[in-house]
């Protein structure tokens, strides 16, 4: 009968034959999939600064579920806009965002969560992201 140690296991040659293989955390895959995103697509013009926030701030944004309220976010006449927006009414023209500009901004949104890994986001989940986005801009007291 013979006797293996492990004093005779050579333990280099199984190593290098190992992959190394990386672990990240769920933060890691949605910062990596959040810069494939910003790489792929560029945000809407009307919200084009958020291409400089970086990917930390926009998991933030997607992950933030603190209700908001349009009004902290914006000025008066754009209360209204969204406001009609959402009401399928129509927008002033003197408004900071037309429909065009909500429908870019809430598609924004959505693919913002789905890149974090919300499979199925809900309505006032893409309205938070949506405006956790114009946060970023003092859009409250906008320059005339």
């Amino acid at each position: 009968m013979e006797y293996f140690s492990d004093a005779s296991y050579d333990s280099d040659e199984d190593a290098s034959e190992e992959e190394e293989i990386e672990i990240y955390t769920q933060r890691e895959i949605d910062y990596m999939e959040l810069e494939k995103l910003l790489e792929s697509r560029k945000p809407p013009p009307v919200i084009e600064y958020v291409k400089d926030i970086g990917v930390v701030a926009l998991r933030c944004d997607v992950l933030d579920l603190k209700i908001m309220k349009i009004e902290n976010v914006v000025d008066k006449l754009t209360v209204h806009s969204w406001n009609n927006y959402w009401d399928n009414r129509q927008i002033d023209k003197k408004s900071l965002f037309s429909v065009k500009d909500w429908n870019a901004i809430g598609e924004f949104s959505l693919q913002l969560l789905l890149t974090c890994g919300f499979d199925f986001p809900t309505i006032p989940h893409v309205k938070n992201v949506m405006l956790n986005l114009l946060t970023h801009v003092n859009f409250k007291h906008p320059a005339n």
